[in-house]
């Protein structure tokens, strides 16, 4: 199974995905992208950080299963980490926006869209925690998507770390997929 993590800026999607990584029979697509890195992540485990010319080279080559443009910055999931999942025995997981869920169900008929649907209050609260400015916050809650109609499942992300890691455990373990 392919399970897609989405919601909007501040709800835990990168978190979640990372503690799913954690899991025997995981696998987490690392996607691409032109934003600053943030304190904690690292290079090549929770994205691959890019300057906007090299991930533009890498577009133009074909590299992306598919891209998006979102708060001035690129995002991408390359198609070499669909090859590497689909050829492994294992679960994949991938934080991808309501494009990337488009376009990857549309290609994956193994996808379930989990949706971490949060209250506005929770959102600011975590974006500011992770040292976003004002106007970054600002511009992201109105960009915030509704992934309603895509998703297989909701979850609500104003719940603590634990609470929602353990409702995405209880979903995968009714569908994922055996060794």
């Amino acid at each position: 199974m392919i399970y897609l993590i989405v919601g909007a800026s501040g709800t835990g999607k990168t978190t979640q995905a990372n503690l799913l990584r954690k899991k025997d029979n995981f696998f987490k697509i690392i996607t691409y992208t032109t934003r600053k890195k943030r304190e904690g992540e690292v290079n090549g485990l929770d994205y691959h950080f890019l300057s906007v010319p090299e991930f533009l080279k890498l577009k133009k080559q074909d590299f992306f299963l598919e891209t998006t443009h979102y708060s001035n910055n690129y995002y991408g999931t390359p198609k070499a980490e669909f090859k590497k999942y689909i050829d492994s025995e294992n679960n994949a997981v991938v934080v991808v926006d309501l494009n990337g869920v488009k376009k990857i169900k549309s290609e994956f008929k193994n996808a379930i869209c989990i949706y971490l649907k949060s209250n506005v209050d929770t959102m600011v609260e975590r974006m500011k925690e992770r040292g976003d400015s004002s106007e970054k916050i600002e511009e992201r809650i109105k960009a915030a998507q509704d992934f309603s109609s895509y998703a297989d499942f909701i979850i609500d992300a104003s719940k603590s770390v634990e609470d929602i890691s353990k409702e995405i455990d209880d979903i995968v373990n009714k569908t994922q997929k055996k060794k």
